[in-house]
């Protein structure tokens, strides 16, 4: 299937030049380099997205340049440059921040605190984890409030903090029946 939706994708990005159509180049990049997160297929995801977040900055359109950062965040990840990624989500939460979103906000926290966890900063994951609950929950998505507090409470028990693990755990498991 991901294929023939990248096979069109490549087509579109023929039809919308970046020179003529800068927005609708960069919508297709965006897109491109989602399906191809989604395929594991990281390197080019990477240089689809970086081109969506330049095209979108010079557009002005800050919301669509914060979301390919985060996305962006996610593909450096994948590709084990963990500071860059980690520079992402900083970057594209305080976009987001700036721009009131939230829901968007509390994804690059929680991309950030996956980051941090796989640099051994447990400490900055578990803020970056909180964060992002918090945030969720001020969006209204509990179900992916629990999730970054499933991430955090896994994260305290193999610290061995078993105690406050089973009460994130907790939470965690509340918010989930919440959605």
């Amino acid at each position: 299937m991901v294929q023939p939706e990248r096979d069109d994708l490549v087509a579109r990005l023929g039809r919308y030049p970046v020179d003529r159509y800068p927005v609708q180049h960069a919508t297709t990049q965006f897109h491109l380099g989602s399906v191809l997160l989604h395929a594991s297929d990281a390197a080019p995801a990477l240089e689809a997205l970086t081109a969506a977040r330049s095209v979108f900055g010079r557009a002005g359109m800050h919301l669509e340049q914060a979301k390919a950062t985060v996305m962006l965040g996610v593909a450096l990840r994948l590709i084990g440059r963990l500071d860059e990624a980690a520079e992402a989500f900083t970057v594209a939460g305080t976009m987001l921040a700036s721009l009131e979103q939230p829901a968007e906000r509390a994804a690059a926290a929680y991309n950030l605190g996956l980051v941090r966890h796989d640099c051994g900063d447990r400490d900055g994951a578990h803020a970056a984890w909180v964060q992002a609950r918090d945030l969720f929950l001020a969006a209204r998505h509990p179900a992916r409030a629990g999730a970054a507090a499933r991430d955090h409470g896994g994260s305290l028990l193999t610290a061995g903090k078993v105690s406050e693990a089973v009460a994130v755990l907790e939470q965690s498991l509340a918010l989930a029946e919440q959605a």
